[in-house]
């Protein structure tokens, strides 16, 4: 159940839209609908949103600021793939949000994807939070780690797109009645990162493997 709290107005208003748009479509619930959800007036929603607009890009803000708190320092990353074994580095960019939040999150992502094409921020969303996530974090360091001869060349492009497919299928899941247990998550992501392969010492050195 999408994680409801003991907040003001203003937080229950958010996650009420969290749970209309994403089950019924961001264009099909209206004001009222919200209101009625929270419990309040349909007036009095306007003391805290001007439209229902505002709202559904209140709701990427709410995603962004929790990604902010849990998305690992690419730079850091880097350095430590100077120096790192590349699978410990490469593990790093699987970062959890929180139990209570993490329905939240999935759903949220959903409402963009279903919004992008109608909605400029709803674009925008999708490119910066989740498409471009793997291109900020796992493509620096497998160029990276492939300049450093700490892995063999692979298409990259293809690899990005592999990660991002998985991961927005496991948030479609997610949202359903099926989710993806943390364990099943972890496999899928370590099956995805055995396609990369490690180059030997003897390799790097220059000598037949």
């Amino acid at each position: 159940m999408t994680k409801q709290t003991n907040g003001g107005t203003k937080d229950r208003i958010i996650y009420a839209a969290i749970v209309l748009f994403s089950g019924k479509g961001y264009s099909k619930v209206s004001m009222r609908d919200i209101a009625k959800n929270v419990g309040i007036k349909a007036a009095s929603l306007y003391n805290h949103f001007k439209s229902k607009e505002e709202i559904l890009h209140s709701l990427y803000d709410y995603f962004f600021e929790n990604q902010f708190k849990v998305r690992p320092n690419i730079d850091e990353l880097l350095k430590q793939a100077e120096t790192h074994y590349p699978f410990e580095v490469l593990g790093k960019v699987d970062f959890r949000y929180s139990r209570e939040i993490q329905e939240n999150m999935d759903r949220i992502a959903i409402i963009g994807f279903m919004e992008w094409k109608t909605d400029k921020r709803s674009e925008e969303f999708v490119k910066r939070g989740l498409l471009d996530l793997s291109n900020d974090l796992i493509r620096p360091l497998l160029v990276r780690m492939v300049e450093l001869k700490k892995i063999e060349p692979l298409d990259i492009d293809a690899f990005i797109c592999l990660v991002s497919n998985l991961t927005f299928s496991c948030a479609l899941r997610n949202y359903s009645a099926y989710p993806v247990l943390t364990d099943q998550w972890a496999t899928a992501l370590r099956l995805a990162f055995s396609l990369i392969k490690p180059v030997s010492l003897s390799t790097a050195s220059g000598l037949s493997a």
